[in-house]
């Protein structure tokens, strides 16, 4: 049955406007962000390196934003639970997530039911990266790397190497050792960092591939030996380490680490939260604070970085596949 003339024209009047109301409200919105409190999710446990990096950026970035930012611990399955949970956040710009090369370039090749993939995300801004260290108990008779590839090959026994987990960053960077060195170690995964550690420390697995905010304090009181790091440069406050690169395994992967944020951000939106997390990285306080904890500082416009996150989901899917890494 056909409608009656005039009220066709009555309901399309009513959806012209609503339509110019929708239209008119989006850009209203996005002018008047932030009006309630920023959500930061970190995906890992409350106290580890990560965490310390966001809470310390956070009030810095809520002063900037004039709104509170509040930062919320969300651990476990190397990182994939947090960034579920943020990836089905409104995309609005008021739930942020602490992206890393775990949860975002590595578990989404591993882990087909993570609850987000590559597109999930839009990048925001970098915080830069963590240089791991290839750390070893001090009762590994090895002073520098090629010490180490020699024991290891020599060894009547696999040397065992530990990680936080299955496909953590940890692994994938101790497989490329590996690879890279032609050499056989023994993977023991644990639960964490914190466990990792002491087992270390303990003696009960021979090395880990770890980050240096975690290892520094126990390589200077002498319960563990660094051997390398895996950086393009030696690190500032550690000039004698030399880098594995330097020593003949040519592994240079970062490890990288910033903010993303549900995919469909509003490109105004997007800008501000940008330009606020910049000027927090920019200010002297911060950039020496973020220093002292070996943050190398990895700069970028928003665009760029969106490239570079893309990029790294592609180079270290590679290096997952040339390891055989799987989570079976």
């Amino acid at each position: 049955m056909t409608l009656p003339h005039r009220v066709t024209r009555r309901t399309f009047a009513g959806a012209v406007a609503l339509l110019a109301l929708t239209t008119a409200v989006l850009p209203a919105a996005a002018a008047d962000f932030p009006n309630k409190p920023v959500r930061i999710i970190v995906p890992w446990p409350a106290g580890g390196g990560g965490d310390v990096v966001v809470r310390l950026m956070a009030p810095a970035i809520a002063e900037r934003l004039n709104t509170p930012v509040l930062v919320e611990n969300r651990p476990g399955a190397t990182g994939t639970i947090g960034s579920a949970a943020a990836a089905k956040s409104p995309a609005d710009g008021y739930t942020l997530v602490y992206g890393t090369a775990d949860s975002n370039s590595i578990m989404p090749h591993l882990l087909k039911n993570a609850g987000y993939d590559r597109k999930a995300f839009v990048a925001i801004a970098p915080i830069g990266f963590f240089p791991y260290a290839l750390a070893v108990h001090p009762s590994v008779p090895a002073a520098n790397l090629q010490e180490f590839v020699q024991l290891a090959r020599n060894s009547r026994e696999r040397l065992s190497f530990g990680s936080w987990g299955v496909g953590s960053s940890g692994q994938v960077l101790g497989e490329s050792v590996k690879a890279a060195a032609g050499i056989d170690l023994l993977h023991v995964p644990f639960q964490g960092t914190a466990p990792l550690l002491n087992a270390l420390v303990g003696g009960q697995i021979k090395a880990a591939m770890l980050p240096m905010p975690l290892v520094e304090q126990y390589a200077k009181a002498g319960n563990i030996r660094l051997l390398g790091v895996v950086a393009p440069d030696r690190l500032p406050g550690l000039p004698a380490l030399r880098t594995l690169k330097e020593q003949g395994v040519n592994v240079d992967i970062n490890t990288w680490v910033g903010f993303l944020a549900p995919a469909q951000v509003p490109p105004d939106v997007l800008a501000r939260l940008h330009k606020a997390i910049q000027e927090v990285q920019a200010s002297p306080q911060i950039a020496e604070r973020l220093r002292q904890l070996q943050v190398v500082p990895q700069p970028m416009n928003q665009a760029d970085y969106q490239s570079f996150v893309d990029s790294e989901y592609d180079r270290w899917g590679k290096v997952i596949q040339q390891a055989r890494i799987t989570l079976e």
